[in-house]
């Protein structure tokens, strides 16, 4: 699978495209820090953006070193990362 990183310089913010696929929603991954994960209709996971790549790494880092998402999120208001602390 080919994934695509864009960045903005400017703002700081990044996304990381896994598929292509019409957006439905943004589920915020974690409190106080400004990542999500981009899902379709079905929950098929399109792409994770950031507000910076230092937010980004706090959460790789709270992970354990590796973020991973599954590749369809059943039940998005109830879904939570299961390495990643939430206050």
């Amino acid at each position: 699978m080919t994934y695509r990183l864009t960045h903005d310089p400017e703002s700081g913010a990044g996304y990381i495209r896994l598929r292509e696929g019409e957006y439905a929603e943004t589920i915020p991954l974690t409190p106080g820090l400004g990542v999500g994960v981009d899902i379709d209709a079905e929950g098929l996971v399109l792409g994770i953006e950031f507000l910076s790549f230092e937010e980004y790494a706090e959460l790789v880092g709270r992970a354990g070193g590796a973020l991973e998402l599954p590749e369809r999120i059943e039940d998005p208001a109830n879904f939570r990362l299961e390495k990643v602390p939430h206050p």
